[in-house]
This record gives structure tokens, C-alpha cells and sequence, in this order.
């Protein structure tokens, strides 16, 4: 997939973008290998057992990561100079699981070239486990 191209005057309140992930045993073992965060309950399904979760979580940051595919690859895309972000983890998050992310632009300052999105995900049956917002800077 290639980055789009929106320039600021493309770009509107209430642009939408969506795509989804379903994530691996593979995936948040690479994660784990690049973050350094070894943390039993991504990586060892005898301990996960153990937790109330009963089996391995998806890292919250590894499903952060979405996000910038959302602001690099989708709004604004290649232009993208990404400035921040906010996310609250609502639910837990299964290897296995296929998350929808969905980028809703919420406020634009065309002075500044400030684009704010607002962050769903959420799992296949509608049920929201991330809520946040990105700010990024169109080049």
C-alpha cells in the first residue's frame, strides 16, 4: 500500500479513514525482541493463565503502533510529520483478535498546519478497546 498524498486543502473535519490488523503470536514476539518489554503476560502462556486475563495480551503499545499507520500511511499520509498522541486502553487485546482502526479527523488548524484525529479500535464484534487522538503537522 502506498502512502497517500493529502496536502492541508484536502484535508476536512469529519475525514475518515479505516483499516485492520489481526494480530499474531509472531507480531508480539517481534515486538517484544524491538521494545525490550519481556513482560510474561505477552510472552508466556503458562503465566497468562495464571492473570485474570487467562492468556497472553497484545502489548498496548504494539496496538499504538497502529496509530501511525493511520496518520503515515492514510491522514494525512505521506506529508506526515506526527506531533502526538493520546490513547486509554479500555479492554484487553488477544493474540488472535482483529482490530479495526478508524482515524476521524476532529479539528484542523490551517495556520499552524495542525491536524487532529480522533482514535477508535475496536474488535470484531463493535466492542471498543482504544480510544485516543493524534496530532500531526502536514508538510
Amino acid at each position: 500500500m502506498n502512502a497517500k498524498d493529502l496536502r492541508m486543502e484536502d484535508i476536512h473535519v469529519g475525514d475518515m479513514a479505516s483499516f485492520s490488523r489481526t494480530w499474531t503470536d509472531e507480531d508480539v514476539e517481534n515486538f517484544s525482541t524491538l521494545s525490550g518489554d519481556t513482560n510474561p503476560l505477552h510472552l508466556d502462556d503458562e503465566y497468562a493463565k495464571t492473570t485474570s486475563f487467562g492468556k497472553r495480551l497484545v502489548h498496548g503499545m504494539l496496538l499504538g503502533s497502529l496509530c501511525s499507520q493511520l496518520v503515515g500511511m492514510h491522514i494525512p499520509g505521506k506529508r506526515c510529520l506526527y506531533l502526538s498522541q493520546t490513547l486509554s486502553f479500555k479492554k484487553p487485546v488477544f493474540i488472535g483478535d482483529t482490530i479495526t482502526v478508524t482515524g476521524t479527523v476532529t479539528a484542523l488548524s490551517v495556520s499552524t498546519k495542525i491536524v487532529s484525529i480522533g482514535i477508535t479500535m475496536t474488535k470484531e464484534r463493535g466492542e471498543e478497546v482504544v480510544v485516543g487522538e493524534a496530532r500531526a503537522r502536514v508538510l
